[in-house]
């Protein structure tokens, strides 16, 4: 989600990325004067252990989280409902590490993500907000791929606007947005902010795509069916 700290208000937020290895996000982040901490922990519970010792060291409010273990219970308590979680798939439905592929393999025909407040259980954590499109079947996976970066990136955007306008709240299991709409066909609760709404980033070459083991080759149809004729 680097390509996002390209916004003044998420970069204005953003006190700094934490990784748990040595990755190409150091540089990205560097690149856009973010300072990086790398805690190099395989273990989640030891990484955790010291991920709580520096976000409360430098007083950190809110987490957005990639991160693909699962934290210690110690720092989901005390970071309750301030770990944001942003899932390519749209939970309860493919949870794990790989939510979108998984989706893809079972033959979903809706794709979407998800931005979850991290709760006691991985991949159930109360729902800030949804995103979905129609699956094309013609569409190669890193096509279908980048399109739903795109709602994530747009999906982070947005809750990083709400968050700044004190409009999230959490009452019980629910997350509500005061003001909130709901006519949007893609995201929900709807895009409300101009930015977030227009961003979009395009489709990378062939280099970046090898890195995540995609391709940009069209989807090979089912053995036994052929694409009808043009």
């Amino acid at each position: 989600m680097d390509k996002t700290l390209d916004n003044q208000l998420v970069r204005g937020l953003t006190h700094s990325v934490v990784c748990d290895r040595v990755c190409a996000a150091m540089e990205r982040a560097r690149e856009h004067g973010v300072p990086v901490e790398v805690i190099p922990e395989v273990e989640a519970d030891a990484f955790s252990e010291r991920l709580l010792t520096y976000l409360g060291r430098h007083r950190i409010d809110y987490v957005f989280s990639f991160y693909t273990a699962f934290y210690s219970p110690a720092l989901r308590d005390a970071y309750r409902d301030r770990i944001f979680n942003f899932h390519p798939s749209l939970l309860p439905a493919f949870k794990g590490m790989d939510g979108f592929g998984d989706g893809l393999q079972y033959g979903v025909k809706i794709l979407g993500s998800t931005v979850e407040l991290i709760d006691r259980v991985m991949d159930e954590g109360k729902i800030v907000m949804q995103t979905l499109f129609a699956r094309d079947e013609a569409a190669s996976a890193a096509r279908l791929r980048h399109r739903l970066f795109v709602q994530q990136c747009q999906s982070l955007l947005q809750v990083a606007r709400w968050l700044a306008d004190g409009r999230l709240r959490v009452e019980g299991r629910h997350v509500l947005v005061d003001g909130a709409q709901f006519g949007d066909p893609e995201f929900s609760p709807a895009l409300d902010w101009e930015e977030a709404a227009r961003w979009t980033t395009p489709f990378p070459g062939a280099e970046a795509l090898a890195a995540f083991g995609l391709a940009s080759h069209p989807a090979r149809p089912p053995q036994g069916l052929s694409r009808p004729r043009q």
